[in-house]
């Protein structure tokens, strides 16, 4: 397993009994082949979170006597997540549940500060209650979640997701039971299925079917180069409901492939890989209630056209300027 591989780090936040538990259940029960580590961050000593996610995740670490805002720096933090996500680990994903004690912020500040070179930021999701959602908690939202739509009425519940929907800058997507869609937090992983049922299956067999919101996709291709610019401001800007956005682009200044994912509006860019050779961009953007048309004709308009004015030398910095490099450790 190459050594520039990057894991993404998922943040679970929300209010104690929203249903971040349920959520992070649910991922880890339709896994389907992609290998899940969990932090479980209790406040208190026992770890009851802990308890109700042990033996169903790849790992567990259990941070107990406080959340993790609080009590955690980022060289600790950097130190809990490189033995998550150390290419022998052999990890596809690792979701943070935090307290809801914890501040997001802070958590992602966190996660943003950490040196791990193999732990990437996937994303924040605020856990909402469908009755009474935290209106103030959804605004630093990659992926806002709504929960316990079955226990409010048709119309309460679509009030409420209007309601997040008016203050979250990402996605937003109503649940019951947490039952989240674990394709809008990373790309499923095909692998071998063994023999022997994984614990996801069997316990799909024992509970049976539980139906979640599926994640959309919207493609772009371009057989022109992009204008940097153009194209960094559609991704800063967080394209409505779009949690995800990843491919490869070839800007009209400077050189090169250019590899692009981001997460809401953090964006990381680093260099393609060899084998992607393509004249003007491969694009493609995962959310809910995805507008495609307007989607691609955002994009559309960032294409390079032969009227368009000559860009200055320094244009590619607009994009390039979100460039990470891994190191080889």
């Amino acid at each position: 397993m190459g050594h520039n591989r990057t894991v993404p780090v998922v943040l679970v936040a929300g209010h104690l009994g929203v249903g971040k538990s349920s959520l992070v259940n649910h991922l880890l029960r339709h896994a389907d082949g992609t290998r899940i580590g969990v932090v479980v961050n209790d406040f208190g000593a026992l770890g009851i979170d802990a308890m109700l996610v042990a033996g169903q995740a790849d790992a567990v670490t259990s941070l107990a006597n406080g959340c993790l805002c609080c009590t955690t720096d980022a060289d600790g933090l950097s130190g809990l997540l490189a033995d998550l996500t150390a290419p022998a680990t052999g990890l596809d994903l690792v979701v943070v549940e935090a307290s809801g004690l914890a501040e997001p912020r802070e958590l992602v500040r966190l996660l943003l500060a950490s040196t791990d070179p193999h732990a990437v930021y996937g994303g924040l999701v605020v856990v909402l209650d469908a009755a009474a959602p935290d209106l103030e908690q959804a605004r630093p939202a990659d992926l806002a979640v709504v929960n316990g739509l079955d226990r409010v009425s048709q119309a309460a519940g679509d009030a409420a997701v209007a309601a997040v929907r008016g203050v979250a800058p990402g996605a937003v997507v109503g649940t019951s039971h947490g039952a989240l869609d674990p394709s809008l937090l990373a790309d499923p992983v095909a692998r071998p299925k063994p023999a022997q049922l994984g614990l996801d299956e069997l316990l799909r067999e024992v509970d049976g079917a539980h139906p979640h919101e599926a994640a959309q996709s919207v493609s772009f291709v371009s057989e022109r180069p992009l204008d940097p610019g153009r194209l960094a401001a559609f991704l800063e800007a967080g394209p409505a409901g779009v949690v995800r956005a990843k491919g490869v682009v070839r800007v009209a200044s400077g050189s090169g492939v250019w590899e692009v994912q981001t997460v809401g509006t953090a964006i990381r860019v680093r260099p393609a890989p060899p084998r992607a050779v393509v004249d003007g961009a491969r694009l493609v953007l995962i959310g809910a209630g995805l507008d495609e048309g307007a989607l691609v004709a955002a994009l559309s308009g960032c294409v390079v056209r032969d009227d368009d004015p000559p860009l200055p030398d320094h244009a590619e910095l607009a994009l390039t300027r979100y460039r990470i490099d891994l190191t080889e450790v």
